[in-house]
């Protein structure tokens, strides 16, 4: 099972293409690509990475990736 914040990169990834995750990385102050979908999630960096999404993605997004990680 991945865990939050790989999910989150690799849907921002689909969404907004590498620029985007340039972008959460540096919103967020968090390297999402050194976490590999096995790794543990530090909680301070997925609330970080947690507050800077609304910056980046539409009412829409965010509620389709909420979806996303509620179901897995």
């Amino acid at each position: 099972m991945a865990n939050r914040i790989s999910r989150i990169t690799t849907y921002v990834e689909k969404r907004k293409l590498g620029f985007g995750v340039a972008r959460l990385i540096m919103l967020s102050g968090v390297n999402v690509r050194s976490f590999g979908p096995n790794d543990p999630d530090p909680p301070d960096a997925l609330r970080r990475l947690e507050q800077a999404l609304p910056q980046l993605l539409s009412v829409q997004e965010l509620q389709e990736l909420q979806q996303l990680l509620s179901e897995a």
